[in-house]
């Protein structure tokens, strides 16, 4: 009975991943933040324009986070749940929303370990950067069961480690890393929503007005 449950519970996580649009959006998101640090990079150093770069990076990322969330939600409203149905998911735990705020605080604060941090601080930025996302994937597979969750997890991780030991400096090495990262996740998302869209055509004068 409790396998049986469990099961259940683990389809119903994975209707969220189904369409690949969950991972269009983080794929999005991270292309950019590639956009965001190669800016960055092209900036000389100690110029006002890079301090206020760096200073705006918590307004950027919660902007972007809530932006894509938003129109996450818009997309599955007319593509997905036309299609399939809706299921109501459960509000998140405390202990889910610590993680996940911690995780936003972390990224957050890379601009200011940037800003007042050694060489050597600053050379461990990518393999901690693709450690920690590597982290938050590797929960959403265990808890998910995708296979390809577990293999952008191990991405991120070597894609972290590979970029710190090819010694470039900080902003490059994020811009590379999240651009690869996201255009992984969009093509991974974009294969998904194909298949999807070929397995449940959408049922005419079905979709949302």
């Amino acid at each position: 009975m409790n396998d049986k449950i469990n099961h259940t519970v683990q389809r119903t996580r994975q209707y969220w991943f189904s369409d690949g649009l969950a991972e269009l959006s983080v794929g999005g998101l991270f292309i950019l933040l590639a956009v965001y640090f190669s800016i960055q990079a092209m900036l000389p150093d100690g110029s006002t324009t890079l301090i206020i770069f760096q200073l705006s990076f918590v307004f950027i990322l919660f902007g972007m986070i809530f932006i894509s969330r938003y129109i996450l939600n818009k997309f599955k409203t007319r593509i997905t749940y036309p299609r399939t149905g809706y299921i109501s998911y459960k509000k998140a735990s405390k202990k889910q929303k610590l993680l996940s705020g911690s995780f936003a605080a972390i990224i957050a604060a890379l601009p200011i370990v940037m800003f007042f941090g050694t060489s050597i601080s600053i050379n461990w930025i990518p393999i901690f950067t693709g450690l920690l996302v590597g982290i938050i994937w590797l929960i959403s597979a265990i808890r998910i069961g995708l296979l390809r969750l577990y293999l952008q997890a191990l991405l991120s991780l070597t894609l972290g480690v590979l970029i710190s030991l090819a010694n470039l400096n900080t902003y490059p090495s994020l811009a590379i890393y999240y651009g690869v990262m996201g255009i992984v996740l969009t093509l991974s998302g974009g294969i998904v929503l194909a298949k999807y869209l070929r397995q449940h055509p959408a049922v005419e004068n079905d979709s949302p007005a």
